[in-house]
């Protein structure tokens, strides 16, 4: 439902260049008024869409962003139509709006380019129209060319003609008149003069500033909308989308655990394994390094780069301290960057030795959320597993 089909771009197409076809924008009464609104609207327009594509090209972020509007407005007509289904499927509309919110931000540069490759092929269609039916007209009907004005004189039309048509001219060898011709070409002085030489020129002109630019303009953005396609980007920074693509490959995912403060007992090693690979989705290649300290994380040997993926294992017996535990899942977050993130671990297995029942729970509790606001605010979700259990 969030795609369109490919055929919708051509006829989107279609319909431009039967618009500018059937259009009378250049051509008003068998005459061509040289200063005809809709004519330099157009090329005004054109030259804003190009400053437009420009400033948006300078300031592109290099990845894709979230939030877009385009994604925003899907996301809101995706929540309204889950309100409108009732509560019987509330449970699976909250599925297909978590995945249309999710998929739209991230399918959103695919629809954009496909957007900018339709729009700029449909004004290059429309212009090619327009001129085709110039054409054709001219064929079978003669054209007058000319101009009045109210306020212009014939120097200042000359002025402008020159600054718009003159490149047309030195390309074509066709010559633009000069003052006191193009003050007899008034139409409240006589009947203007035959259009031809006008056509060609601003044929010309169109074709260089409209159809050339949006052509290359189409085409560079179809080639991005089908690059997008074959290989969209996904974030690589969600953990599930992290255990399906790891899931598919059959090497095992290299690990490397640092425990803070926390002597692990070799009798919960199996269970670290377990754990890990059901974090991960995927068997896992497990390294333990030895215990840091409490306040060692300054000293933190600088690791060479390395594939593994690092894994901050804390006790849930231990009291969150941000200037020790935070601070080390800081530097190994910072040692991770342009790799593949960290993964917080709390072992839960000696606290649930020492409190149990009720008491025990509720204390349970109380830690899981301390160790929770803390990593939160340094931008970790912890990973609260029981060791023994899973041994």
């Amino acid at each position: 439902a969030l795609s369109l089909p490919p055929r919708l771009w051509v006829v989107l197409v279609a319909i431009a260049f039967g618009a500018g076809l059937a259009s009378d924008a250049l051509l008003n009464a068998g005459r061509l008024n040289l200063l005809a609104p809709h004519l330099w609207l157009l090329l005004a327009w054109n030259l804003l869409v190009y400053a437009l594509v420009a400033a948006s090209a300078a300031r592109r972020p290099k990845a894709p962003r979230r939030g877009a509007p385009v994604a925003e407005g899907l996301a809101r007509l995706a929540d309204r139509l889950a309100v409108l289904r009732g509560p019987q499927t509330a449970g699976l509309d909250a599925v297909r709006l978590r995945f249309g919110t999710d998929w739209t931000a991230v399918a959103h540069p695919l629809h954009a380019a496909r957007a900018a490759a339709t729009l700029h092929a449909a004004a290059a269609a429309f212009v090619l129209g327009a001129l085709v039916s110039l054409y054709l007209r001219g064929l079978v009907f003669e054209y007058r060319a000319g101009w009045d004005s109210t306020f212009l004189a014939a120097d200042q039309v000359h002025a402008l003609l020159g600054a718009v048509l003159g490149p047309a001219a030195l390309l074509s060898g066709l010559p633009l008149p000069d003052v006191d011709a193009l003050a007899r070409m008034r139409f409240s002085a006589g009947g203007g003069e035959n259009a031809a030489t006008w056509i060609h020129l601003f044929a010309i002109t169109l074709g260089g500033l409209v159809l050339l630019p949006r052509t290359l303009l189409s085409l560079q953005a179809a080639r991005r909308a089908h690059a997008l396609a074959a290989a969209l980007p996904l974030p690589d920074d969600d953990p599930y989308l992290q255990r399906l693509l790891r899931a598919r490959c059959e090497r095992a995912v290299p690990v490397r655990v640092l425990p803070y403060s926390y002597h692990l007992d070799r009798g919960l090693l199996p269970g670290l394994q377990l754990a890990l690979e059901r974090r991960f989705g995927a068997p896992v290649a497990m390294e333990l390094a030895d215990p840091v300290a409490l306040g060692g994380e300054d000293e933190l040997p600088a690791s060479p780069p390395s594939p593994a993926v690092p894994v901050a294992l804390f006790a849930l017996t231990a009291t969150p301290e941000e200037e020790n535990h935070g601070a080390f899942v800081q530097a190994l977050a910072q040692g991770a960057a342009g790799r593949q993130g960290l993964v917080v671990m709390v072992d839960e297995s000696g606290f649930s030795r020492h409190f149990a029942g009720a008491e025990g729970q509720a204390r349970a509790l109380q830690r899981r959320g301390a160790w929770q606001r803390m990593l939160q605010d340094l931008g970790h979700t912890p990973v609260f597993v029981n060791l023994a259990a899973e041994s």
